[in-house]
């Protein structure tokens, strides 16, 4: 019911250390029996003054030692998130890529905006193409976007840190302004549960200047992730006694 009150948070986020600092900040305990023991993923959890919050990693690659990051882990996080958690609201949270063009600064925080899209799943066929992109719908949280002074706009997914000209056209096609790699896997599985649900997006890395995406990621990763943690907390506050209807 859109005007019962948010009593349950659940947010992804898919790195680890993109996850730590706020698991220290509110004191997230992990929980080990919640989600199935045959995946990777794992579950911190706290209650809140009004809500109950878990916050879900997407676990380690142990082949290569390395978090899972990507659509195939989203994908199936999400779905193992809603089956076991019931979640009133989801969010998908961690860094992305930004746009100078755009106003974009390294460590600036966008929230969602209307629907996610993924920028590399080129299927130049009738249907097809419209249904690879994806725009699937994001929460409307106009309001809290109001009351929080975020910054906003379309959230675009690929299956690449490194830029790729190829993407350009896809992403020129709609008003993006983060790039990343899970929002619309986790829109998608969110959609077909009919669960709202929103993204908050850090940027490490400017797309459209000179520069190798990589590289960037790693220089600015602490930074962008303090300021990513610093907006969340301001979210969750947000969202405590409140219904969906009081975020539009």
């Amino acid at each position: 019911m859109r005007n019962s009150e948010i009593k349950n948070i659940v947010i992804l986020m898919a790195m680890q250390e993109e996850a730590n600092l706020l698991i220290s900040s509110l004191n997230l305990v992990e929980n080990k029996t919640v989600l199935s023991e045959m995946l990777p993923f794992r579950c911190f959890q706290i209650k809140l003054a009004k809500s109950h919050l878990s916050l879900i990693t997407s676990g380690i690659d142990h082949r290569n030692q390395v978090d899972n990051i990507g659509c195939e882990a989203a994908t199936l996080m999400a779905y193992e998130s809603i089956g076991q958690l019931d979640p009133d609201i989801l969010i998908s949270a961690g860094t992305a890529g930004g746009f100078s063009d755009k106003g974009a600064e390294i460590g600036s925080v966008y929230a969602s905006d209307n629907y996610f899209i993924f920028h590399d799943r080129v299927v130049p066929l009738p249907g097809f193409r419209e249904s690879a992109i994806g725009r699937f719908p994001a929460a409307n949280i106009g309001k809290m976007i109001n009351d929080l002074a975020l910054q906003s706009g379309i959230i675009s997914t690929g299956s690449s840190l490194e830029k790729n000209v190829k993407d350009n056209h896809i992403l020129g096609e709609h008003p993006v302004v983060a790039k990343e790699m899970e929002a619309a896997a986790i829109a998608w599985v969110a959609m077909l549960h009919d669960i709202p649900m929103f993204a908050i997006k850090s940027i490490t890395n400017l797309v459209d200047q000179e520069n190798q995406s990589e590289t960037e990621f790693v220089k600015n990763f602490d930074y962008s992730v303090k300021c990513l943690h610093d907006k969340l907390l301001k979210v969750i506050n947000y969202l405590q006694g409140r219904s969906l209807i009081d975020l539009e």
